[in-house]
């Protein structure tokens, strides 16, 4: 099956697939917007399959502007989840936005966003003694932060939970949930990785790759030593006895995630510093624990590897060639292939591990159904891409964009603004899908990953 999807989209070369297979290689990343991979072959390869839908690995927040398609720089998610493309898989370890730098100024969980409009919460953290408010002088680290509701403390968490399981059509699910279902292996797998952990290792895994910040019960988060004392190791000065126990402490924030009211409870017996997973092991479990058949979880791990399909956004895949994302960065890869290896090599659960990133941003070029006019436009910016080959996008692009650029309505324009996330400027707009222009699907993402990076660079 891994290799039939491989084989389907043409990259079965770029993966490595039959080193994958071998077991001669045990993580190699494709990235779809680097191919000249049709955008229609990949959506026609996800309609036949309706057990394979990959992750769209959004964050805690305001969802319910971006399910209703009026979400500016965030539509693509609505592209993407609302027409089943893909499902949103949601990654809680981020922080409130805030006066200073360092929040997540894109879904906005400090606030709730309606139509719009932005009710800034007011937020409690624990101070050893009691949930004390919180200013707005820097970013909280959301699984320990509870919000004033109605004169009572919720769990940050739980509030926007709830918020986003009611918003039809969208099949939420959260990352932590997928790494507690499978809470007993991810020990065993962050134990080993533990104990071979080597603070100096070239060619091995960084204790720091494996656990990248330390989070506080007072919403403090930031980057850590983590330090080996014999059997035992060392976080802020707080000792972990054994490798075991540092890789329970990890679990204990991934399952405030999903049951915070219980975390709360038992949060002033819990150890005053908590390591937090890395974004690298993260990465890794996405396609270890196969969140591309979210529905799949009883069935049979993918063998002889596994074909991941994830689609990632700005940060994660980027517009290559002008912005590339850090997934496919020489680093990043080097450091997820030093984590799945000893995985592959000791868990029969594990598999070599194909990771192919579909870049969210290219349904950006998906007008609202709003704005007739941008769609038109589009159209037109589509059919001059459709003419000529991959290497020649980003120019054409950019000289139809001068002829053109200011008839696009500026709601359009502003998706493509940097720094920009849920619009929060008071403004009600109706609610929209997003409509794919006349041979949209037949663009490969790399010439619209070269249209959306001009687009980025005119307007951002």
């Amino acid at each position: 099956m891994s290799r039939r999807i491989l084989d389907e989209l043409g990259l079965a070369s770029a993966a490595h697939a039959d080193a994958l297979a071998a077991g001669d290689k045990t993580f190699v990343p494709v990235h779809t917007g680097s191919h000249d991979l049709r955008i229609g072959t990949l959506l026609d390869l996800l309609d036949r399959d309706p057990t394979l839908v990959p992750p769209r690995t959004g964050h805690l927040g305001n969802w319910e502007d971006i399910a209703l398609g009026r979400s500016g720089p965030m539509d693509f998610n609505t592209a993407i989840c609302g027409a089943g493309h893909g499902y949103p898989l949601i990654y809680g370890f981020t922080r409130t936005e805030a006066d200073t730098e360092g929040g997540d100024e894109a879904y906005q969980p400090g606030s709730v966003i309606q139509h719009g409009r932005r009710e800034v919460m007011t937020l409690r953290t624990w101070d050893g003694s009691a949930f004390v408010r919180r200013g707005r002088d820097r970013p909280l680290f959301c699984p320990v932060v509870q919000a004033e509701v109605d004169g009572e403390l919720v769990p940050l968490v739980d509030l926007h939970w709830r918020r986003m399981s009611a918003i039809p059509g969208f099949r939420f699910r959260q990352w932590a949930a997928v790494v507690v279902e499978n809470s007993h292996l991810v020990a065993d797998m962050l134990t080993l990785l533990i104990e071979q952990a080597d603070g100096t290792a070239k060619q091995g895994t960084r204790l720091s790759e494996l656990i990248s910040q330390v989070a506080r019960p007072d919403g403090t988060v930031g980057r850590c030593d983590v330090v080996r004392d014999g059997s035992a190791y060392v976080l802020e000065g707080y000792r972990f006895p054994s490798a075991r126990s540092l890789a329970e402490a990890v679990l204990e924030l991934v399952r405030a995630l999903v049951e915070p009211a219980a975390f709360f409870d038992r949060l002033a017996g819990l150890p005053p510093v908590l390591p937090v997973m890395s974004l690298q092991l993260t990465n890794v479990l996405f396609g270890l624990l196969h969140t591309h058949r979210p529905e799949d979880g009883a069935e049979p791990p993918e063998s002889p590897f596994i074909t991941h399909l994830h689609w990632g956004a700005r940060a994660m895949a980027g517009c290559p060639p002008r912005r590339s994302g850090y997934l496919t960065r020489r680093s990043t890869v080097r450091s997820l292939r030093a984590l799945a290896s000893p995985l592959v090599r000791h868990f029969d659960e594990a598999r070599p591990l194909a990771f192919v990133l579909l870049p969210a941003q290219t349904f950006m070029l998906c007008p609202p159904s709003t704005s007739p006019a941008d769609i038109e436009l589009l159209q037109g910016l589509l059919a001059d891409l459709r003419t000529t080959d991959a290497e020649r996008a980003y120019d054409i692009t950019t000289a139809w964009l001068a002829r053109h650029g200011e008839r696009l309505s500026s709601y359009l324009r502003g998706r493509f603004r940097s720094g920009s996330g849920v619009p929060a400027d008071g403004t009600t707009r109706p609610p929209a899908v997003p409509v794919e222009p006349a041979g949209f699907r037949d663009l490969t993402f790399r010439q619209a990953c070269a249209a959306v990076a001009a687009l980025e660079e005119a307007y951002g």
